[in-house]
């Protein structure tokens, strides 16, 4: 077992007027893909291991913070800073809600302006402090 790093976070905001079956959509995509990315950081051990010898496998090491953004324009501030920064992030877009096939949201996004994508969420990843900083403004789900 590795020690736990409490330096850093994965914060997931999502619009509040999603329906939930799409912001459940959303979240769990969002940490699929940061949780994918990175690789041996994800957790601290394999298993919990009851009394009795029941193993639980491991889950993420670092906090999962959920946000709500109630003003669309304001998440894509946010995101555009985001990106900027340069840290391990996602944007989770429409596109991604009304198809499954990679292909097809090529096709659709190779016309589109980035202005012109309806986003529905982000997530960042990396140092508690500057993820802190940069998703301040969105207040917690509830």
């Amino acid at each position: 077992m590795k020690e736990q790093d409490f330096t850093k976070r994965l914060t997931i905001v999502v619009r509040s007027d999603l329906e939930s079956w799409q912001v459940a959509n959303a979240i769990a995509h969002i940490s699929a893909y940061i949780g994918n990315k990175l690789e041996g950081d994800f957790d601290t051990g394999t298993y919990f291991t009851s009394v009795d010898n029941v193993t639980f496998p491991r889950n993420s090491q670092y906090p999962i913070i959920i946000k709500a953004a109630s003003d669309t324009n304001v998440l894509k501030q946010a995101f555009d800073i985001v990106r900027a920064e340069g840290l391990l992030h996602i944007a989770f877009m429409r596109e991604m809600i009304e198809s499954s096939d990679d292909a097809e949201i090529e096709r659709i996004l190779k016309d589109k302006k980035c202005d012109d994508i309806e986003l529905l969420g982000f997530g960042v990843f990396g140092e508690n402090e500057k993820v802190k900083t940069l998703t301040k403004q969105f207040g917690l789900w509830k």
